[in-house]
């Protein structure tokens, strides 16, 4: 069984409880006639799936917080894993750029330095594609752009911070 839990879907992870409680039923129902060396085997490999289980299902609760701040600050289903923003075009980045900076606005307060460090890739990659397709956008929609990108950058720069020593404070209690 491998410890990287990190590429494992929650199906992939139903299947690997369900074959793993067949196994370990099978072995109980042989129980009786184990011997004590395979028994404290088998008292491992339980301690060692149910940290895997803990792994696994923290890394599922960190990929589906992503999800949800993507799909808050973007759309639902908008921006996935591959961080793809094609579907920004220069008819809508203005409205893409307002709606991103307004949504951090409103929850600036209860994002964590981690919730910072995936803003700032998520900024990092709109800003890419509206390079790409700067030469389309018109030049209103421009300076509204930069005009938001700078709001984004004072609300970043402070909140960050606050979260970084709030983080900081909470560790030392």
């Amino acid at each position: 069984v491998t410890t990287n839990v990190s590429n494992y879907t929650k199906e992939t992870w139903d299947d690997i409880s369900a074959t793993y409680a067949a196994k370990k039923a099978e072995l109980k129902a042989e129980g009786r006639e184990l011997s004590a060396e395979v028994k404290e085997e088998m008292d491992e490999a339980e301690q060692k799936f149910a940290a895997l289980r803990t792994k696994f299902e923290s890394n599922i609760k960190a990929i589906e917080s992503k999800q949800t701040m993507r799909d808050e600050l973007f759309g639902a289903g908008k921006v996935g894993n591959d961080l793809s923003f094609a579907w920004v075009t220069a008819g809508n980045a203005k409205e893409v750029y307002v709606n991103f900076v307004n949504t951090i606005e409103r929850n600036k307060d209860r994002y964590t330095r981690e919730d910072w460090d995936e803003i700032k890739v998520l900024y990092e990659a709109l800003d890419n594609r509206k390079n790409e397709i700067e030469k389309d956008l018109a030049g209103a929609d421009n300076r509204e752009i930069a005009k938001q990108k700078v709001r984004f950058v004072g609300i970043k720069a402070v909140n960050r911070l606050t979260a970084k020593v709030d983080e900081n404070t909470d560790s030392k209690k």
